[in-house]
């Protein structure tokens, strides 16, 4: 999860948490409130850098602009940092299997 964690605060400069809880599901709420909270500032101070970190992460367009259909701040931002979080996980996971593999 500090990997994760880790990515999210390069990408979105995210404040660090205070330690991993031992569950799991609790932790990836915090995450994902905190990641909702500067998805909001990037809507309302530079959207462009958003759309592009959305890019880069390979969030489906689709799902963004699903995410964006939502219209009130707060829904867009939790449904985005909710897609985010998914897809680095996916792509964590498919680093560890791929390294893994290749050692």
């Amino acid at each position: 999860m500090k990997e994760l964690e880790s990515v999210l605060e390069g990408q979105f400069k995210i404040t660090k948490g205070s330690g991993v809880p031992d569950d799991e599901s609790y932790y990836l709420k915090e995450l994902q409130k905190r990641l909702a909270e500067r998805i909001k500032f990037y809507i309302n101070t530079d959207l462009d850098y958003l759309l592009q970190v959305l890019y880069r992460i390979d969030v489906p367009q689709a799902q963004t602009d699903k995410a964006f259909s939502l219209g009130e701040i707060d829904l867009i931002a939790m449904e985005l940092s909710e897609k985010i979080i998914n897809r680095q996980l996916k792509k964590l996971d498919y680093s560890r299997k791929f390294y893994k593999g290749n050692e």
